[in-house]
């Protein structure tokens, strides 16, 4: 069966005999336009139910691709299946068309914005939708993303072309194999789509809309993460503004319904673990606002599932409500899952905090961890438990036809020299699909590096790097970032620059430091934006200056970077490098504040109250000293306390004030022990 989504595997027509057409909107033989296709029942003389409101098979677009059938519509785009004239192949097309903010022209099929209103929220959202194709098409050779092969503009809107898929999603294979996996089978699927995420999310785009049903199992036994959405932090934008928020329940964290811009990887990290959860559990978890008050999760093994209890206990601390308690890349979460982060760590609730149901949502959690254990033994601690759960998978797969077949593609053709599969069959090795061995990953990764594989240049420099080969041997993954540098690979400029300002693998060197983390920055890499400001403003491998700094914080922090976010701030409120200005000081601060940076949120609290930057507003005044004093800020809870006192910003209440000084006072805030 084929997606509704759209992407991978690009399949050839099939040829038909001279003179015969082919269906519009399937493109298989037919009898002619005005008899019903009979593969795919379509026929021009019976126009489709709401087709007026999408391109009409048959268009052809960009002088290359013929539009036909729509495969599926979101809420900010039409998938339709396509074909390219030049290489007569079948791909997926993707329009962008944001649900609620555009309509289409029924005569020339042309995209408009549905109001004036809309029209910049329209113009920003494609934006997004064509940054998402560009930063998906350097992906083009990964195997667990789509991959894209075109992009442009027309109709008023915006297209991308990607390989069309065949096949059936997580969710299809969950429901065939009765409701539920096993937790090894599920893992093994996951796995490499956390790896994938790990790079993606490094080139600064969140995917959003993690779910078993953007998941997708090809006949050729590839796994692939379907629907990314850097457009769809636009479309939020508009939903927010609109009051029309759509979320996927029970897979979508907390901070994505509060329309806040502390979305991260974290993010994604709760989406892949209810996504793991309804793998296992045969159910969705909770939908996040419904554990605001009681929270009703439930660890897996209430239900007689059988899972590691560490591994059970790194997926509930994935679903914790707040974002500070998850893990906070996808690396993390699945060593978690593997045992890693349990064997490298000799104090329980430091890896899984402390809170109620096996640790969700702890309030704190320890920041004592005994010392690790020998890396090597680590290592051989996770091929123990990666053994275990790919034979326990196989085993539940029957003969594991499904995953042998894949791992037999792909070594034939990386036995061939195609470098795409030797980096897969690395990646196989690496993550236990082929009886995992690290050092097996390694020759793959070689033959492909060989070859010029930047991804596979880098992914050896992790492994030296991790101590996955034996000891540490930094000197080695910095040779390997480099090469991979060279070739334009984000991950592997800024691994590289971390060498040289650590002094790590290279001798230490600022300056070279300086133009690896520029080269990332350019690509838009947040981590190195920020990285400059800081050495900008230090002075460090360059001339001390607080403009550079405040343009690098600039970058870093319009990506949500918080600490970038909180600098700048400071800047323009001291007039450093910046002009002098109360105003974008105050827009910036809250920019952290929304992000949960506890003292940017009691600064935002005092510009209200004191009308610095804003119009005073004893409301908003009391809504961030409560935001501050809720995290433990002092501070914040006495001049919460102060306004309750005097009835500002609210009704006066002495005992809530009271209250609030009290806890200002026990962690010795000197006005409040004279209050």
């Amino acid at each position: 069966m084929s997606t509704s989504n759209g992407a991978q595997e690009q399949q050839e027509i099939s040829t038909p005999s001279p003179g015969q057409p082919l269906c519009p909107a399937c493109f298989s033989p037919s009898a002619g336009s005005d008899v019903p296709c009979p593969v795919c029942g379509y026929s021009s003389s019976q126009p489709e139910e709401g087709g007026w409101n999408r391109l009409k098979p048959g268009t052809i677009i960009h002088a290359r691709y013929i539009v036909g059938q729509p495969l599926g519509q979101g809420g900010f785009g039409i998938t339709y299946l396509g074909m390219d004239l030049l290489l007569n192949t079948k791909l997926a097309i993707k329009e962008y068309f944001p649900a609620g903010a555009s309509l289409r022209n029924p005569e020339s099929r042309c995209v408009l914005p549905a109001s004036e209103e809309m029209s910049e929220d329209f113009r920003k959202g494609m934006e997004k939708f064509i940054e998402e194709a560009r930063i998906l098409a350097r992906f083009e050779e990964h195997p667990s993303i789509v991959s894209v092969k075109d992009f442009f503009e027309e109709n008023g809107t915006a297209y991308m072309v990607m390989n069309h898929l065949e096949g059936r999603t997580l969710m299809a294979h969950i429901k065939e194999r009765g409701g539920r996996l096993p937790f090894g089978e599920a893992v093994g699927i996951l796995s490499p789509l956390m790896d994938a995420l790990d790079e993606v999310h490094a080139s600064g785009l969140i995917h959003r809309d993690i779910s078993p049903d953007n998941i997708f199992l090809t006949r050729f036994g590839q796994v692939k993460l379907l629907d990314f959405g850097a457009s769809k932090s636009a479309l939020a934008l508009m939903q927010q503004r609109h009051h029309s928020v759509v979320m996927k329940k029970g897979y979508s964290p907390p901070e994505q319904y509060q329309g806040s811009r502390h979305l991260g990887p974290w993010s994604d990290v709760y989406g892949m673990a209810a996504t793991l959860y309804r793998c296992i559990a045969g159910m969705i978890p909770p939908d996040a606002l419904d554990r605001m008050e009681e929270d009703p999760l439930e660890p897996p093994s209430r239900f007689g599932i059988p899972l590691p209890l560490y591994a059970e206990r790194a997926l509930l601390r994935a679903l914790s409500l707040s974002s500070q308690n998850r893990p906070q890349s996808m690396r993390e979460f699945k060593e978690g899952l593997l045992g890693e982060m349990l064997f490298s760590s000799g104090d329980e609730k430091a890896v899984y905090g402390t809170g109620r149901k096996a640790g969700v949502d702890s309030k704190k959690e320890s920041p004592q961890r005994a010392e690790k254990v020998k890396v090597h033994s680590a290592w051989r601690v996770r091929r123990f438990f990666t053994w275990f759960f790919f034979f326990l998978s196989v085993l539940m797969l029957g003969a594991g036809a499904f995953f042998f077949f894949a791992a037999s593609d792909l070594m034939e053709r990386a036995k061939a020299g195609d470098a795409s599969a030797q980096r897969s069959i690395g990646r196989l090795y690496e993550i236990g699909g082929i009886l995992g061995s690290d050092q097996k990953a390694a020759e793959w990764y070689l033959e492909a590096a060989k070859q010029g594989d930047a991804s596979a240049q880098f992914a050896l420099g992790r492994l030296y790097s991790a101590g996955a080969l034996g000891a540490p041997d930094f000197t080695a993954a910095a040779e390997w970032y480099e090469k991979a540098a060279e070739l334009g690979h984000v991950n592997a400029q800024f691994a590289l620059a971390l060498s040289f300002e650590n002094g790590r693998g290279r001798a230490r060197d600022d300056a070279l430091a300086v133009r690896w983390y520029r080269r990332a920055a350019e690509q838009g890499d947040v981590r190195a934006q920020f990285n400059l400001g800081n050495m900008a403003e230090q002075g460090r491998g360059m001339n001390q200056s607080d403009t550079q700094a405040a343009d690098w914080y600039h970058r870093a922090g319009s990506q949500g970077h918080t600490e970038a976010q909180l600098r700048l701030a400071r800047m323009y409120e001291q007039g450093r490098g910046v002009s002098q200005s109360e105003d974008s000081a105050a827009r910036w601060y809250r920019s952290a504040a929304e992000s949960g940076e506890v003292s940017a949120q009691f600064i935002v609290g005092t510009m209200y109250e004191e009308g610095r930057g804003v119009t005073p507003d004893p409301a908003q005044a009391a809504k961030w000293y409560r935001k501050a004093a809720e995290q433990g800020n002092a501070a914040a809870q006495y001049s919460l306390g102060r306004l309750y006192t005097n009835g500002l910003g609210g009704k006066q209440d002495d005992v809530e004030a009271a209250s609030l000084y009290m806890k200002a006072a026990e962690q010795g805030y000197a006005p409040a022990q004279f209050s």
